[in-house]
């Protein structure tokens, strides 16, 4: 059952107003008026009664019922879009389809609106465009002023409310500004309800807003404070059927109010707008993985106030993280679709990964500078000093560390003195310790020399006894005699304190033999060396010597005592 509402061949006011008293909405009220029927044909004075009222409720049929339209029967043919009418035996019979509105029942569109005349006896196939539950069967007598018998029998079957009813309907989009309006003609007296929904894409499903329900005024259906999109569409149903209509989704696209480009600096993206009209506009970090719609906060806004038209905004956001993308939307409408901007950042990431490369080309400069820096073989490289001493006091410790420091500074060039105590009874009892060994390594490596400085606190255990040179050995096996001197101080070692197994090496005898020593040590040039002799040590060396001359005569002085 359905209700009358408005005829789009007339005024919306005029019909509502002619509606208000024809219609009907309970089951087995009929019409009847003594009004000639009306068609686009002119005036016909044949009188229209229905033969079965339970079939036809709802539809208008003449008050005289003194005689009885022709009998029929009919069949649906869906597959050949016609409905197959049956006439027994008797007159020739004219048939038509039609669409039952208040007051008649409104010929079909050409080519379908054609009458056909069926012998009594006969079948007749009658096209129709789209079933539709107003699509009625009309049958009446050739004389004129006879009675006619419809039948509408589509009104409770379900396939008329299906998607030949929504194709019969034209969709007209009066949309403008933030308004939303859409106005439908239909060709059954069918009242509609319309609401806004939101498609993601063109092959999915609109999905319903809330409160969004669409106002409806003659015939008209309109929605306040939206951001006028194709993808916010207005969904019309009736029962259990709807159907979808998208504004301006046929014909000249519409022209859209504002628009968004954005750009990348830095660290921070830059939204353009460019709108012809007050609003305002918010945009917030969104990413995949939280959902389509999802926002991160804070939320940016922006807004024009200007007259002038048309206007562009910048808006700047800083940069959330990598992957993520940008919402943006209208936000002074209730409702408005948003934006899903990607900003492309590959270039961003190519300049991170060339300053990488920069960064490592560098540190491997800086590696390669470092390792031709390094006291390798060959000559004019710095070459380290292994210094080894016996000194078994305090006073003879701080006498090596002084000549370690008058070695250092007049070596020069970055050469490394390295100091350490050679323990000779540890040797002979567990052979060459490590530490000599690696020290050995770097000396051989680096083409440096092992000074060993003696005195008369190691001579005790190695002098005279063949068992006693052993580390002695151990040493000479770990410092091959050309890297190996030795040096004394003659306050504190005689020569016949020097093991047997050393004597063959260079001595030096201290202070007096420096010059030699470091001419033996590659000191600099042969000509700074030799002109100690004649000319004495240079000025920025004397502090260091009188040091070592004065902690010399200390520790004899100790020696002598204990």
């Amino acid at each position: 059952m359905f209700q009358f509402c408005r005829r789009h061949k007339m005024p919306a006011s005029a019909q509502r107003k002619l509606l208000s008293c024809h219609c009907l909405s309970e089951k087995g009220h009929h019409i009847s008026s003594p009004s000639p029927d009306i068609s686009r044909k002119g005036l016909r004075f044949k009188r229209t009664q229905p033969s079965e009222p339970e079939a036809v409720e709802d539809l208008p049929r003449w008050d005289s019922q003194r005689h009885k339209g022709p009998k029929f029967s009919f069949e649906l043919l869906p597959e050949a879009r016609a409905i197959r009418v049956s006439v027994p035996s008797g007159p020739e019979v004219n048939m038509r389809l039609c669409h039952q509105w208040a007051l008649e029942c409104e010929e079909l569109s050409s080519p379908f609106d054609a009458q056909k005349t069926v012998s009594g006896g006969h079948t007749v196939d009658l096209p129709y465009e789209f079933l539709l539950p107003c699509l009625c069967i009309e049958a009446s007598f050739l004389q004129q002023d006879t009675v006619r018998r419809k039948k509408c029998p589509f009104q409770s079957w379900p396939e008329a409310y299906g998607s030949d009813f929504w194709k019969s309907v034209n969709f007209t989009d009066y949309s403008q500004h933030s308004q939303m309006v859409m106005a439908p003609t239909l060709r059954c007296p069918l009242k509609l309800e319309a609401s806004l929904c939101h498609r993601q894409g063109w092959h999915t499903l609109c999905e319903d807003l809330p409160n969004a329900t669409a106002r409806e005024s003659e015939g008209w259906y309109v929605l306040e404070k939206v951001d006028l999109h194709p993808q916010l569409c207005f969904k019309f149903s009736f029962g259990n059927s709807s159907h979808v209509e998208c504004p301006h989704q046929t014909g000249e696209p519409i022209t859209p109010s504002w628009t968004v480009s954005m750009d990348t600096q830095a660290q921070q993206l830059i939204l353009h707008f460019s709108t012809r009209m007050h609003a305002t506009f918010s945009a917030a970090w969104s990413h995949p993985d939280l959902g389509q719609d999802s926002l991160v906060p804070p939320v940016y806004s922006i807004s024009q106030t200007q007259v002038s038209s048309p206007v562009t905004l910048d808006l700047i956001i800083p940069f959330l993280r990598p992957g993520g993308c940008v919402l943006v939307w209208r936000s002074d409408v209730h409702f408005a679709h948003k934006h899903l901007l990607c900003p492309d950042v590959s270039h961003r990431h190519l300049g991170l990964l060339i300053l990488a490369l920069l960064a490592l080309a560098t540190l491997l400069g800086v590696v390669l500078v470092l390792i031709l820096r390094r006291p390798l073989s060959g000559p004019g490289q710095p070459q380290p000093v292994l210094l080894l001493h016996v000194a078994d006091s305090e006073a003879q410790r701080r006498l090596v560390g002084a000549l370690a420091e008058l070695l250092r500074a007049t070596l020069g060039g970055g050469r490394d003195v390295i100091v350490d105590l050679w323990e000779g009874t540890r040797v002979a009892r567990v052979g060459p310790l490590p530490w000599l060994w690696a020290a050995r390594a770097q000396v051989v490596r680096e083409h440096g020399t092992v000074l060993l400085l003696w005195s008369s606190a190691g001579s005790s255990p190695a002098c005279g006894q063949d068992a006693g040179t052993a580390p002695l050995r151990a040493l000479l096996r770990a410092a091959p005699r050309p890297l190996l001197l030795l040096a004394y101080f003659s306050r504190l070692c005689a020569k016949g304190d020097i093991p047997q197994a050393l004597r063959a090496l260079p001595r030096y005898r201290l202070l007096r033999d420096l010059p030699r020593l470091l001419r033996a040590l590659n000191a600099g040039s042969a000509t700074q060396a030799t002109g100690w002799g004649r000319l004495g040590a240079p000025q920025c060396l004397r502090s260091h010597l009188e040091l070592c001359r004065r902690l010399e005569r200390e520790a004899a002085k100790l020696a002598h005592q204990g």
